[in-house]
C-alpha cells in the first residue's frame, strides 16, 4: 500500500512537470498545495475532523482532476486552490477575475506604510474627524481596497471599489464578507460602474455633497498590457483571466489617462484635496514598465500634478506611478 501510494505520488509529480517549467521541486510544491486544499475542504465542508494525510479514493480522483486542469487546460493554480495570499488576507479567487499579483501586494503594503503615520496624526486631533476617502478603480477581487482598510488607522477611512465586471464585484463582496472582522472600523463599499460614465462618476464617486468631502486618493491596478504584449502571454492568463482587466489601448495607458482626468477634476471641484496638503499622493497607479513612464509623467504634469514619482518593484521594474 505504501509503495502504491509512493508510485502514485511520483506519477502526479511527473504529470505536473509541464506546468512547472519542468522543475521537480516546483511540481512537488504545487502537488502539496493541492493536497492541502483537498484535506482542508475535507475538514471544513464535510464536518469531518479527520486530518489524515492519506487521501481517500474520491479525494485522489479529485486530485487527478486538479492536475488535469492544471496541465491540460492551463488553469492557474490560484483558481484551483481558490485563494491567494495578499498582505495578510486570504483573497478568494475565481475565474475570470484577475488573480492578485505579488507586485500589487508589494506596493499596497508600501502605500499603507506611507499613509498610516499621517492619518494616525489626524486621528489624534480633538473634535470630529472627517474620514479619508479612497477610490479603488478596477478593484477586481477587492484585494487593494480590503488590504488598505485592514491596515490604515481605525475608523479613519471610507473606501469605494469600482469595477465594470459584475463577476468581479460579486467576488469583491465575497472577499469583504470573508474579512469583515479585519476591517478595523474602516468602511468598504464595492460598486458596479464604469468610470467613463460621467453621471456615475460625478454623483457616486467624486461625492455629490459636502458631507462626503473630497476624494483623498485614487488607487488603481488598471489594465496596462499592450495588444502586442497580450499576444505573447501564457495560456493560463489568456484562457482564464478577463481580457478587459489586462489589455488597454494607447500602449496600455488608456485607463491611466482617464484616471488622471478624473483626479484633476476632483482637485478643481474641491479646490485641492486634503491629501495634497500633507504632501501625500492623490493618485497611485500600477503600470507595465519603463515604456509607459514618460507619457504618463507628461500627462500628469499637463494636468497640474506635483511630486510625480515612480516606484520600482522588488524585481527592479518600474511598477507604480504616483503624484500629488
Amino acid at each position: 500500500m505504501v509503495r502504491q501510494s509512493f508510485n502514485k505520488h511520483s506519477t502526479w509529480i511527473r504529470r505536473l512537470l509541464p506546468a512547472c517549467d519542468n522543475d521537480p521541486s516546483l511540481a512537488k510544491r504545487q502537488l502539496a498545495w493541492m493536497k492541502e486544499k483537498i484535506i482542508s475542504d475535507r475538514t471544513t465542508h464535510m464536518n469531518n475532523n479527520t486530518t489524515s494525510l492519506t487521501l481517500t479514493k474520491t479525494e485522489m480522483d479529485r486530485l487527478d482532476t486538479f492536475i488535469t486542469q492544471r496541465v491540460d487546460h492551463h488553469k492557474p493554480l490560484q483558481y484551483i486552490l481558490g485563494t491567494q495570499p495578499f498582505y495578510d488576507l486570504d483573497i478568494i479567487t475565481r475565474p475570470p477575475t484577475l488573480i492578485p499579483r505579488w507586485e500589487t501586494e508589494e506596493w499596497t503594503y508600501r502605500l499603507a506604510d506611507l499613509l498610516r503615520p499621517y492619518w494616525d496624526r489626524q486621528q489624534q486631533h480633538r473634535g470630529p474627524q472627517r474620514r479619508r476617502r479612497i477610490l479603488d478603480v478596477c478593484t477586481g477581487s477587492g484585494c487593494i481596497a480590503l488590504a488598505l482598510a485592514a491596515h490604515l488607522p481605525k475608523n479613519s477611512t471610507n473606501i469605494i471599489g469600482v469595477d465594470i465586471s459584475e463577476k468581479a464585484i460579486q467576488l469583491a463582496n465575497d472577499n469583504y464578507t470573508a474579512h469583515a472582522d479585519l476591517m478595523n472600523g474602516n468602511k468598504v463599499d464595492f460598486q458596479l460602474g464604469d468610470i467613463y460614465d460621467l453621471e456615475m462618476v460625478e454623483q457616486q464617486l467624486l461625492g455629490g455633497g459636502g458631507d462626503d468631502g473630497p476624494l483623498d486618493l485614487v488607487v488603481s491596478n488598471p489594465p496596462y498590457v499592450t495588444q502586442d504584449e497580450y499576444a505573447s502571454l501564457d495560456p493560463e492568463v489568456k484562457q482564464w483571466e478577463d481580457r478587459r482587466a489586462l489589455v488597454a489601448d494607447d500602449l496600455g495607458t488608456h485607463l491611466h489617462r482617464r484616471l488622471i482626468e478624473l483626479v484633476a477634476h476632483n482637485k478643481i471641484k474641491w479646490d485641492a484635496p486634503s491629501a495634497a496638503n500633507d504632501g501625500l499622493p492623490s493618485i497611485v497607479m500600477e503600470i507595465g514598465g519603463t515604456h509607459q513612464v514618460s507619457s504618463l509623467q507628461q500627462a500628469l504634469d499637463a494636468h497640474g500634478f506635483d511630486n510625480i514619482k515612480v516606484w520600482k518593484d522588488l524585481a527592479g521594474k518600474d511598477r507604480v506611478i504616483l503624484a500629488t
